[in-house]
């Protein structure tokens, strides 16, 4: 009994120490470039940088180079499947706001829940395998990889881009 209580003790240290030493290394490594100027612009023209603040749920995608690593997919499994029942409420606004109260509360709440469970699957799939590099290079499994990211841009039965 004693051994197996070492052992027990042992292995959640070691675990503990591998998940805090993953977690440490979150987020893409190579910073953004800094913006440059045009070579043809003269220098004594002002340069201007538009930043837009809205209420509404803010979007960061990674871009197509950016590196995942280890520590990156046991954090996404990890808030995938603890932010996962977020999906019921957001497909209900969602859906509620493209085709109606009637189908958002009905079909928004279907979808929410399928999405739920996908990203619940997703997320354990991912903490389970989080040492293994498939996909390619640590790369989200699901798109959005968040709950709260928003999916882009949508298009309407009438063919006009609205964003979400």
């Amino acid at each position: 009994m004693r051994n197996e209580f070492r052992f027990a003790i042992l292995t959640a240290l070691l675990f503990s120490f591998t998940a805090v030493n993953a977690l440490a290394d979150v987020g893409p490594k190579d910073p953004a470039p800094a913006y440059q100027a045009p070579a043809a612009q003269a220098i004594s023209e002002p340069q201007s940088q538009v930043t837009t603040y809205s209420s509404s749920v803010t979007t960061t995608y990674e871009s197509e180079g950016s590196e995942y690593n280890i520590g990156d997919k046991l954090a996404r499994g990890l808030a995938n499947v603890l932010t996962s029942p977020l999906e019921v409420p957001l497909n209900v606004q969602n859906v509620t706001e493209d085709q109606g109260v009637l189908v958002g509360w009905t079909g928004g709440l279907a979808q929410g829940i399928g999405m739920t469970a996908l990203r619940i699957i997703v997320g354990a799939y991912e903490i389970i395998t989080f040492p293994i590099p498939f996909p390619e290079g640590y790369k989200p499994v699901i798109q959005p990889e968040y709950v709260w990211q928003s999916p882009g841009p949508k298009i309407t039965p009438q063919g006009e881009s609205r964003d979400r």
